[in-house]
């Protein structure tokens, strides 16, 4: 599992007005709140989150690093739960990170990723994910950052099941064993009756309108 430092500075700055200095000054006003951890508040630099941003998300377990005034280094164990941005330029302004407690569940959504094409897309058939993430509980360190699911070997009317899904150690789905994960559909038959149908309505459709053509009574005046 890929894990990140990131260093913060204590904030002095809470109010609305201070939340903009931050940011003027090139900071991302940012906070750390978690069952059993006293909401604290700090800064961190916008060019150092805006280079790792891409590369985390709510399953990657982020360790927040303090620098006190004696030089030593408190870390905190944290898990990104927010980022809010502005509504024009698309910036971070805001971060929430979640503290877990030691020793207790985590209930997180962890995103799958579906490797390889299912053979089933040769043969005419149309891929169906019904999930893109599943639902888990798990202690923190056991918490997966995705998980991977390969698909190469689906044919059409072929699929994968939760229970199939291998999850990890100490990693408990939410999903019932027999929901489908991912499946392979037959390509659905038009029957001959529809088919005509349709082609009769396009000839309709098709046929030109013709204007100002004078009528017999017309004619007669």
């Amino acid at each position: 599992m890929r894990k990140f430092a990131m260093e913060v500075q204590a904030r002095d700055r809470v109010k609305t007005s201070g939340s903009r200095k931050v940011r003027g000054d090139g900071f991302i006003p940012v906070v750390a709140y978690g069952p059993d951890f006293e909401t604290r508040t700090f800064e961190v630099d916008f060019a150092a989150f805006d280079s790792v941003i891409h590369k985390i998300s709510n399953t990657t377990p982020v360790t927040l690093q303090i620098k006190n005034e004696e030089g030593n280094v408190e870390e905190i164990l944290t898990y990104l739960k927010m980022v809010q941005r502005h509504k024009v330029n698309d910036r971070p302004i805001h971060i929430d990170f979640y503290v877990p407690s030691a020793g207790h569940v985590m209930n997180i959504e962890v995103p799958i990723h579906f490797i390889n094409e299912p053979i089933g897309i040769e043969h005419g058939g149309v891929l169906e994910h019904h999930y893109d993430a599943i639902p888990i509980e798990a202690l923190p360190e056991n918490i997966p950052e995705s998980i991977e699911i390969d698909i190469a070997d689906l044919d059409v009317g072929e699929f994968i099941q939760m229970k199939d899904v291998s999850m990890g150690e100490g990693v408990k789905s939410h999903i019932d064993g027999e929901e489908y994960i991912v499946s392979v559909l037959e390509p659905r038959v038009i029957p001959v009756e529809e088919e005509e149908e349709t082609e009769e309505l396009e000839e309709e459709s098709m046929e030109p309108e013709v204007i100002g053509e004078e009528t017999e009574e017309e004619t007669k005046e």
